[in-house]
């Protein structure tokens, strides 16, 4: 079969390997761009308002005079 690659040894692919496909591009995930004071949620339970994103993937997060560090993956719109 040409244009795959051989299997380790050069042994012949089986039948049901001959007719796979390969993966379609990955979802891309859009990001929202969070700004002071924005409601969040975090952990699906905690809402809380955005205080700043520290630029390594992670944010501040404000609940009740406190102040958490968060990842921003684990945000969501309140």
């Amino acid at each position: 079969m040409t244009g795959t690659t051989p299997l380790p040894g050069g042994e012949p692919r089986g039948a049901s390997q001959k007719r796979t496909r390969r993966a379609g591009p990955p979802a891309t995930r859009m990001m929202p761009q969070w700004r002071l004071g924005d409601r969040v949620r975090w952990q699906g339970d905690k809402t809380d308002h955005f205080h700043r994103n520290l630029g390594d993937g992670s944010a501040e997060v404000t609940i009740a005079n406190r102040v958490y560090r968060v990842r921003i993956g684990d945000l969501r719109l309140a």
